[in-house]
């Protein structure tokens, strides 16, 4: 687990609410507190969709960040910042599998709970967290390592200039 401390806020805001940067990612959880606080579930709620839609989703739990981005935005848009909001992305199962094996690591993805982001914007501080949730306790820190480096590269890669804490 890191914590990085955002340094760009703007630039991270426009890659979270109007660009690409999260859609892939689950949304676990998230708060926004505007003049009030919007809770956001990130599970999907089986009894909205119809039997042809739900099985489309091919038995994803959770909603894309990409789903909920809209909703998200119109909460956050104006001329006054949030007080403050809390995201919590997951990494997707698809892309969880590819990183497993494109780093050679001997997890089964059935024993982990999920890879996270959690990030945070409070008192004009951006910070991101990551983690990494087993189902079962584990010894060797390899994944955690793993994802840690891997959500640095990310911010890299998408120009986003961090501040390890």
């Amino acid at each position: 687990m890191i914590g990085l401390s955002v340094l760009d806020i703007k630039n991270f805001m426009a890659g979270i609410l109007t660009g690409t940067m999260f859609d892939k990612f689950y949304l676990r959880d998230g708060e926004i507190q505007t003049f009030t606080e919007f809770h956001l579930g990130g599970y999907l709620n089986r009894p909205y969709f119809d039997s042809e839609e739900w099985e489309a989703l091919a038995g994803r739990k959770l909603c894309l960040w990409s789903e909920v981005k809209p909703f998200a935005f119109q909460l956050i848009k104006g001329h006054k910042l949030p007080v403050r909001f809390k995201l919590v992305f997951q990494l997707s199962d698809e892309n969880t599998r590819w990183l497993l094996e494109r780093h050679h690591l001997p997890v089964n993805p059935e024993d982990m709970g999920g890879l996270f982001m959690n990030i945070t914007y409070d008192h004009e501080k951006l910070v991101c967290t990551s983690g990494v949730s087993y189902k079962t306790f584990v010894m060797d820190k390899t994944l955690e390592q793993c994802w840690d480096d891997t959500v640095c590269q990310y911010f890299k890669q998408n120009h986003i200039t961090v501040e390890q804490m």
